[in-house]
């Protein structure tokens, strides 16, 4: 046998599209792009259904639809980076607060001439702090007075300020990535200066300036502010009463709390009826064996070391529920569903429903499908685009076929169970360095336009996604209504009245550009789970943000 006859031609490896880096508002039509005529017959799921245009023409805005205003964004998260050229303008620095540091709240604040022993400042953050038309809150009369007195005592409270040029640049990535989506601006930093350059100058054309970290780069409205309200991963409710506390005595026209909240006993997702009963089956018999081991390794003791619970543990969980949920019935709170994959929402996502101005946001992508790790079902108000994750389980298959070692497995799947995976992602603003998501090593160069770039931004931007980016894009779908309305000279709307207009702007028909697909349900976690029907998956479907701006301005 010759070395020729030996010889086998190793299969071509698929290539992930370029594509247009701010996809997304398209999406969502914040942006009129024209990504060409759409084919007549939509692809099977296993198939793309991408019109694959890097650079699309942007006929028009929902931006010049609305003359002037401004609104404010609270963003309960990781912190923000407010030195990042694309949110320096837009991050409200003196509103913006710290609560993992100090319980009454600090304040990093420019210092040229500081030294280590620069001291500290003090500050009353929480001076005009009262309950005043949040009632009734529905609680007892011993967890009113609980949270009556902790309000009295942050009135009375004194925060710090501290000489740090930048105390959230540390551990914001995840912050400064949904503040990007939800405000970033065009803006960059002169080569070899750091000195910030106006729009005109930094992007003369329109597109990106050969200089890898000039990007002109949008949020879904950059003409709004945000205030950043801090918090820490820490099973603390006291936090998390104080940041919405804070974002109330604000008033700001949205709340952005784009992550779960580690609620003991609200938080866990429970296993729901019908997959118990689908565990009892002889094909679920491994799946039942793990779910009881995990359920064994659930029921421990406690560790004696940790920050105990207190007398009543779930008290001051319990006013926090109530707190959000009577919040959001004056100023709209967007919460993330979760990257579980599971047909439950995260808490406090899984409070939405229609007494409420809480916004429970799941993702899909360009394909028109639920995005593989976002969950779905009851109480889901709607999706937002974001990226894909590989699924692969005996409901279905969906594989990232531009990664080189997929290619090396022999994937078996049942017929009709592939579905397209998508590789778009939500390009957004990052933390350069260790502490991104991207050092800007990688080469980036299939989300860039066409023209080229070395990579994305020398780690001023990365790719991001998740439920996160997808509720962050909603928090700006809510900022350009409560602008337009400003603009129109009305009243920034309520929670609940601000909801019922974004679900009415929504369309579970709706395609998710550029791709040209309908949004379409998939069988994630049980046999016929699509005869479920699309407000399961999507809610009331993917937002259209000239639709809502028209019917905020027209709203009494």
């Amino acid at each position: 046998m010759d070395t020729q006859t030996m010889t086998h031609a190793a299969p071509a490896r698929a290539v992930a599209p370029r594509y247009y880096w701010l996809w997304h508002l398209a999406a969502l039509k914040v942006l009129d792009a024209d990504f060409g005529a759409a084919p007549e017959a939509v692809p099977p799921l296993s198939q793309s259904a991408l019109r694959v245009v890097p650079v699309p023409q942007i006929r028009s805005t929902v931006w010049d639809r609305i003359p002037g205003g401004t609104a404010t964004v609270a963003l309960i998260d990781t912190g923000v980076s407010r030195t990042h050229p694309n949110l320096a303008s837009r991050v409200d620095a003196e509103r913006s607060i710290d609560l993992t540091t100090h319980r009454y709240g600090a304040q990093s604040v420019p210092v040229a001439d500081a030294t280590p022993w620069t001291r500290e400042g003090r500050r009353a953050f929480f001076a005009n702090l009262d309950l005043e038309g949040l009632q009734p809150l529905q609680l007892s009369s011993h967890e009113q007075d609980f949270l009556e007195a902790m309000v009295e005592d942050l009135r009375q409270s004194q925060g710090v300020t501290r000489p740090l040029r930048d105390g959230d640049e540390s551990f914001s990535a995840h912050g400064t990535a949904c503040a990007g989506l939800i405000v970033g601006e065009p803006a960059a930093v002169a080569p070899g200066t750091g000195a910030l350059l106006p729009p005109a100058e930094a992007f003369p054309d329109g597109e990106p300036n050969p200089n890898g970290n000039l990007l002109p780069y949008f949020g879904v409205d950059p003409f709004s502010r945000l205030i950043s309200i801090r918090t820490s991963f820490e099973s603390d409710p006291y936090q998390f009463i104080t940041a919405f506390l804070y974002a109330w005595q604000h008033k700001v026209d949205a709340i952005v709390l784009p992550r779960g909240l580690p609620d003991p006993v609200r938080a866990p997702l429970q296993p729901k009826e019908d997959l118990k009963a689908d565990l009892e089956t002889w094909k679920s018999r491994d799946a039942a064996d793990l779910f009881q081991r995990l359920q064994m390794l659930g029921n421990g003791s406690g560790d004696p070391d940790a920050a105990q619970a207190g007398f009543q543990p779930d008290r001051p969980w319990k006013i926090l529920s109530h707190l959000i949920q009577a919040i959001s019935r004056h100023i709209p709170i967007v919460c993330a569903a979760g990257n579980d994959g599971e047909s439950q929402l995260i808490y406090p996502a899984s409070l939405a429903d229609d007494s409420n101005g809480i916004v429970s946001v799941g993702a899909v992508t360009a394909e028109g499908l639920r995005a593989g790790y976002s969950n779905y079902g009851e109480g889901l108000t709607l999706v937002a685009p974001s990226d894909d994750y590989p699924v692969y389980n005996r409901h279905q298959m969906r594989l990232n076929r531009f990664d080189p070692l997929i290619g090396l497995h022999d994937y078996a799947v049942g017929a009709g169970r592939e579905h397209v995976y998508c590789p778009l992602e939500l390009v957004t603003t990052d933390l350069p360095g260790v502490f991104g998501y991207d050092s800007g090593a990688q080469p980036w160069a299939q989300v860039m336009p066409a023209q080229g770039n070395p990579g994305l931004g020398g780690g001023y931007y990365t790719g991001f996604g998740g439920t996160s980016g997808a509720s962050a894009l909603v928090g700006g779908l809510l900022a350009l209504a409560q602008r337009a309305r400003r603009a129109a000279g009305k009243a920034p709307l309520g929670g609940h009245a601000l909801k019922r207009l974004l679900r009415r702007a929504s369309s579970t028909a709706a395609v998710v550009a550029p791709g040209y697909r309908p949004l379409t349900p998939d069988t994630m976690n049980a046999d016929d789970e699509t005869l479920l029907g699309p407000a399961a998956f999507f809610g009331a479907g993917l937002p259209d943000a000239r639709l809502l701006v028209e019917e905020a301005v027209a709203h009494p």
